[in-house]
């Protein structure tokens, strides 16, 4: 690694310490009769050591690859919001922001000093509380918008290549949509538009359209139910054989249902208690490279349950969660990949391990999620989980169709054995004020039978090392 670029970014790490200790400055703020202007600043400075990414797996097809490295990553996010009254409960609203990313070294997928500056935020909208219990928010540009919990549609905006910043993920917003929602009381329906923001290296010209109907209530939880389709895409899906017969744009015309609940405190005598179910339909026309059209028939699901037992020492919440991705099943006309889209929403949701999620899309993958949360204070806060996933269908894509190999059979993809990995997960967090925090992690992912059975060249224990210094104001 370059030495005078670690010293560059430790300093900025040091100088963000000492801000931590200091009170936070107030956020800028400016009004004039029904205008209201607020200035706000997100901030973060991490540091990554690896030693073993991806298994070792890249020394079969990358073998300069160096399996060990250390890497910054840097971001800085400047934000303006606004609000003009027009009377009443009714407002024009907006954001503009722009975010600097950048990395420093060579981060997990060996892009070396990338990063770039671009809009984040920049959408206006229109909303309203009626007196009679409706209410209405019209928006439209690039924002942040999640359908449920993240399943399918968080991440809206691409990270890492040549943006930078591939392992903190800070961009977040939509390149551009349109979302109307009206509702009543605790009911919203909402219609939607989206364009990903997408690097150049990642672009799939992806549009998605949709409707949902949502419940929420603030101590219950939420449920919903939703429709929504792909127009438009360029995106591929990976063939029987890959990377020899990759299906040209497999995501275009997709169409999927998707349900979600998560509630807490709805069973009687068990007010601590969580349950979440969630699940996705998809369905569209496969064209394949030969010329002909099979069936998708692809699914996915997840049931969880948390308990917070509030009253045990240091207040400990356990989690558990099983989801189930299905894979294409070898030798039938029917696709049954499922494509999670433009999935996310952190670690306790649809990223499955600090390293499996840089490898295991959610797509022919089951995974079973088991997360301890323990608070030594209100300022200190523990985590493990330990994370174990397997292959849905055997010598089927587990990515993107990497991982082909020969066989006594001809040339095969996935693998032979189910069990893929073991992660285990420790992170300390620090909570110095309600601006800035502090994040320490250690993840050990291990690899299984399976991955042990596909890899020629042998394989390693991965393990990341993540500190992190974040500031909001």
């Amino acid at each position: 690694m370059n030495w005078r670029r670690l010293l560059v970014f430790a300093s900025v790490l040091q100088c963000g310490w000492a801000l931590a200790q200091s009170a936070p400055a107030p956020a800028w703020q400016w009004q004039s009769g029904q205008l209201s202007l607020q200035g706000g600043l997100d901030a973060h400075a991490a540091y990554y050591s690896m030693r073993g990414a991806w298994w070792n797996l890249a020394a079969s097809s990358a073998p300069a690859y160096d399996a060990n490295r250390n890497f910054g990553e840097l971001w800085v996010h400047p934000k303006l919001t606004g609000r003009y009254s027009l009377g009443g409960q009714r407002e024009v609203y907006g954001a503009l922001s722009a975010g600097w990313s950048q990395t420093i070294s060579a981060d997990a997928f060996d892009y070396r000093d990338q990063g770039a500056v671009r809009f984040e935020n920049a959408h206006l909208g229109l909303r309203e509380k009626l007196s009679n219990g409706w209410h209405y928010d019209f928006s439209a540009g690039r924002q942040p918008f999640t359908l449920g919990t993240g399943m399918l549609l968080t991440a809206g905006s691409s990270n890492g290549t040549s943006w930078g910043a591939a392992a903190s993920t800070p961009r977040k917003a939509w390149g551009q949509s349109a979302v109307a929602r009206v509702g009543y009381g605790s009911f919203t329906g909402q219609a939607f538009y989206l364009e990903p923001a997408e690097t150049p290296e990642s672009r799939t010209n992806t549009r998605i359209h949709g409707v949902s109907f949502e419940w929420t209530n603030p101590e219950l939880g939420k449920a919903g139910l939703a429709w929504l389709g792909v127009p438009k895409s360029e995106a591929i899906y990976p063939g029987d054989l890959a990377p020899l017969a990759f299906i040209p744009n497999g995501r275009d015309g997709l169409k999927t249902w998707h349900g979600w609940l998560d509630v807490n405190g709805v069973v009687p005598g068990l007010k601590n208690l969580g349950l979440r179910a969630e699940f996705a339909e998809q369905r569209n026309d496969i064209r394949r490279l030969g010329g002909s059209t099979d069936p998708m028939k692809a699914s996915a699901w997840l049931l969880g349950a948390s308990y917070w037992a509030q009253t045990l020492p240091f207040a400990p919440r356990f989690s558990y969660h099983h989801a189930r991705f299905s894979g294409d099943k070898p030798g039938t006309r029917s696709y049954e990949r499922f494509d999670p889209l433009f999935w996310g929403n952190g670690l306790n949701n649809w990223w499955f391990g600090a390293n499996g999620s840089y490898a295991w899309i959610n797509s022919n993958l089951q995974v079973q999620r088991f997360i301890i949360d323990g608070y030594l204070s209100a300022q200190d806060i523990l985590q493990f989980q330990f994370v174990r996933t397997s292959a849905d269908q055997l010598n089927s894509a587990i990515q993107y169709g990497q991982g082909a190999r020969f066989s006594a059979q001809g040339l095969l993809v996935g693998v032979p054995q189910k069990h893929l990995s073991d992660e285990y997960y420790f992170q300390y967090v620090r909570v110095f004020s309600r601006a800035y925090t502090g994040i320490v992690y250690v993840s050990h992912n291990v690899a299984g039978a399976g991955l042990k059975a596909a890899a020629s060249q042998g394989v390693r224990d991965w393990t990341t090392i993540g500190l992190v210094f974040s500031a909001s104001f």
